[in-house]
C-alpha cells in the first residue's frame, strides 16, 4: 500500500469529484483511477462503487478513509518536521482564530507561547469554526479555535473546551428594552430582529431561531438576514431594530450607537481548541501544556437560567463524501457514508 495510493483515494473522498482531485494532485484522471485500483487490488477489497455519474465508498472505503487521512497527516507533518530541522527551526506551530476575535485567550495564548519557546516558529491565521476545521483535517493548520457545537467535527478531532461565549441582545439605546438590564426573551415576541446570515453563520442561525421561536411561543419577528457587522451597523442606524452579538466582542469591542444587554433565559456557546487526538508534535504538546496552565478549567454546569446553544444533526441521509460529516458530538465521532461524482 503506498501513500500515494492513499491520497489519490483521500483527493476523490475529500473533493466529491474525480476531476478536481486529479487537478490537485497533477494527474490525468486515468492516471488518478489507475492508482485508487492498484490500491484496491492491493487491499483485496473494493473501496468504490462506480455507476453512471456517482461514486460511492464502500463499507470498506468509509472504514479505510480516517486512517487513510492519519497516514497522510503522519507523512506531512514528517516533511514539514524534516525541512525545519534542515532550515534550523526547532519547531512549527500553525494555529487558527476564530475571526472575528471574540476572546482575549487565544491572544494571551500565542503571545506567552512565543515568549516560552523563542525557537519555535509560530504562524497565525483566522476563520470562522468551519473554516477553522476544514484547515485543520487539511492539514493546514495544527490546532484551531472553534465553537464546537456549530460545526461537524470528524473523526479523529478532539476539542479541549476552554469557555462559553455569552449571547447578548444588540439595540438602539433609546429603544424600550434598553430601559432593563436584562431582557426577557418573551419580549422579543413582536420586536423586529435582525438574524445573521451566510453559510459561516447558517447553523448557529437556524438554531438560534429555532431557540427563540420555542422561548416565545411563536415564529420571532425577522425582518432581515445579514452578517454580523452589516447587522450591527442597521441597529446603529435604527430606533426599533434589534439583533445579537457576541458577548465578549460587545465588551472588548463595543459598536458605538449600540447597546448591549443580556438576555434571560441567557443563550450561550461553547468555545474551545480543536487538533488531532494522534497529533504527537512537540510544538502543539507544549501549546495544550501551556493552555492547562493558562486557563480556568473546562466549563462546568451551565447555570441556572442559561442554556447553551448547539446545531441539530440533520435527518438522516446518504452525505456526500466532499462532505465527510459525521453527528454534531464532540469530541468522538463516527465516519458516516459518502457519494461523490465521478463527471
Amino acid at each position: 500500500m503506498e501513500l500515494r495510493q492513499l491520497r489519490a483515494f483521500v483527493a476523490v473522498a475529500t473533493d466529491g469529484h474525480f476531476g478536481r482531485a486529479a487537478a490537485r494532485l497533477n494527474l490525468t484522471q486515468p492516471g488518478l483511477s489507475l492508482r485508487i485500483r492498484a490500491l484496491e487490488k492491493e487491499l483485496g477489497t473494493q473501496l468504490l462503487v462506480r455507476s453512471a455519474r456517482e461514486v460511492h465508498l464502500t463499507a470498506a472505503g468509509t472504514a479505510l478513509l480516517p486512517h487513510a487521512r492519519s497516514l497522510l497527516r503522519i507523512e506531512d507533518r514528517a516533511l514539514r518536521d524534516l525541512k525545519d530541522q534542515a532550515d534550523g527551526i526547532a519547531g512549527r506551530l500553525r494555529i487558527s482564530y476564530l475571526s472575528p476575535g471574540v476572546v482575549a485567550f487565544p491572544g494571551r495564548l500565542t503571545s506567552e507561547f512565543r515568549r516560552r519557546y523563542p525557537t519555535m516558529h509560530v504562524e497565525t491565521t483566522a476563520g470562522h469554526s468551519e473554516l477553522n476545521i476544514e484547515r485543520l483535517r487539511e492539514g493546514m493548520v495544527d490546532a484551531a479555535f472553534v465553537h464546537p457545537g456549530f460545526v461537524d467535527l470528524p473523526e479523529g478531532i478532539a476539542v479541549r473546551l476552554l469557555g462559553r461565549d455569552r449571547i447578548v441582545l444588540a439595540l438602539p439605546p433609546s429603544h424600550h428594552l434598553a430601559r432593563l438590564d436584562q431582557v426577557p426573551v418573551k419580549a422579543l415576541r413582536r420586536e423586529p430582529l435582525i438574524i445573521f446570515a451566510s453559510s459561516s453563520y447558517r447553523d448557529f442561525s437556524g438554531t438560534l431561531e429555532r431557540w427563540l421561536a420555542g422561548q416565545i411561543g411563536a415564529e420571532p419577528k425577522i425582518v432581515a438576514h445579514e452578517p454580523p457587522d452589516q447587522a450591527l451597523e442597521a441597529v446603529a442606524h435604527s430606533t426599533s431594530v434589534i439583533t445579537f452579538a457576541n458577548g465578549a466582542r460587545a465588551q472588548s469591542a463595543p459598536v458605538p450607537g449600540i447597546a448591549y444587554r443580556r438576555l434571560s433565559p441567557e443563550p450561550l456557546i461553547d468555545f474551545g481548541l480543536a487538533y488531532f487526538r494522534d497529533d504527537e508534535s512537540l510544538a502543539l504538546a507544549n501549546l495544550l501544556r501551556l493552555i492547562d496552565e493558562m486557563a480556568e478549567g473546562e466549563p462546568g454546569e451551565v447555570p441556572g437560567g442559561s442554556e447553551v446553544l448547539a446545531a441539530e444533526p440533520g435527518p438522516p441521509s446518504a452525505p456526500s463524501a466532499a462532505a465527510d460529516r459525521a453527528p454534531r458530538q464532540a469530541p468522538t465521532l463516527g465516519a458516516l457514508g459518502h457519494t461523490v461524482s465521478e463527471d
